[in-house]
């Protein structure tokens, strides 16, 4: 995909593998020209930059993603879950894209920041989208911010277990669990399946006798968004290694699954279990969104 018309999703994977392969430094901007079968000068006016190649197929992802949101009488839990899928599959759909950029990020921690800032993005388009769409109250913004940093936590996480070995983790058994997680987070967040539809009692995604549904009560003066921030980690600390409903959605039935022997995928090999948001480095090291 591109972020200009007549850009080449082919000549951006080719582009990534070849950074991949000789290395980020090592690569100059005339061998990427080359590579993709243009000029240094039409380089830059499609591309903008070494950098800006690798991240090309973003752009036109989240164009995507906001015109499915965009759509008229969407509800807050349809939006939110089509649009999870949409990202999560459109990696699927580009595997050698998306797993050459996955063992790129891995070496160029330059690349994890701009990586961390494209995933910021994804989430402030779910975040405006439930802002329009929940109805009015003194809780909606908190519950828009929250709602969207935790739903793209948990995308990343499905989508880092898949990133680590393709082969092992069914992609279309990962995508169904990863939709049976938004639509328990959605109810836990009091989203209605449908207008006009009562909210039932939250429980777990297992479908078995849960906790109480989390209320997250947010002081007067305090940041809504390191709120928000340190209810998606605690969720995602929820769902990360063995016997989790993530572990099991990614294993044959009677098969041990890698994320429960290996931990979540992450991006660096001596610390594959990482939390989006917990710190700086943590979430340099591994934001996968797309």
């Amino acid at each position: 995909m591109s972020t200009a018309p007549g850009v080449s999703g082919d000549a951006v994977t080719t582009a990534i593998r070849l950074l991949a392969a000789q290395g980020y430094d090592a690569t100059t901007v005339d061998q990427l020209a080359q590579a993709t079968g243009v000029s240094r000068a039409t380089f830059f006016r499609k591309y903008g930059s070494k950098e800006d190649i690798v991240f090309a197929d973003h752009a036109s992802n989240l164009e995507r993603l906001e015109q499915l949101l965009n759509r008229p009488h969407l509800t807050a839990q349809a939006g939110v879950s089509e649009g999870v899928q949409l990202v999560f599959r459109y990696n699927l759909d580009h595997a050698d894209r998306a797993l050459a950029r996955h063992r790129l990020l891995q070496r160029v921690e330059a690349l994890r920041d701009r990586e961390l800032a494209t995933s910021h993005r994804y989430e402030r388009v779910f975040r405006e989208f439930l802002r329009r769409v929940l109805p009015d109250g003194p809780d909606r913004r908190v519950t828009a911010i929250s709602l969207a940093s935790t739903i793209v936590a948990v995308h990343n996480a499905y989508l880092r277990t898949w990133l680590h070995d393709p082969q092992a983790a069914d992609g279309e058994r990962l995508a169904a669990g990863l939709n049976r997680r938004i639509a328990w987070l959605c109810t836990l967040f009091g989203l209605s399946p449908a207008p006009g539809r009562p909210v039932q009692q939250a429980r777990s995604a297992d479908d078995g006798a849960g906790p109480a549904p989390v209320v997250v009560v947010v002081p007067e003066g305090v940041d809504a968004r390191e709120v928000a921030e340190r209810t998606a980690r605690s969720v995602y600390e929820a769902l990360a290694p063995g016997g989790t409903q993530l572990a099991r959605d990614t294993r044959p039935d009677g098969e041990q699954d890698a994320s429960e022997s290996a931990g979540v995928a992450g991006a660096r090999p001596s610390d594959e279990v990482s939390v989006p948001a917990a710190d700086q480095s943590a979430r340099r090291s591994d934001t996968s969104t797309a």
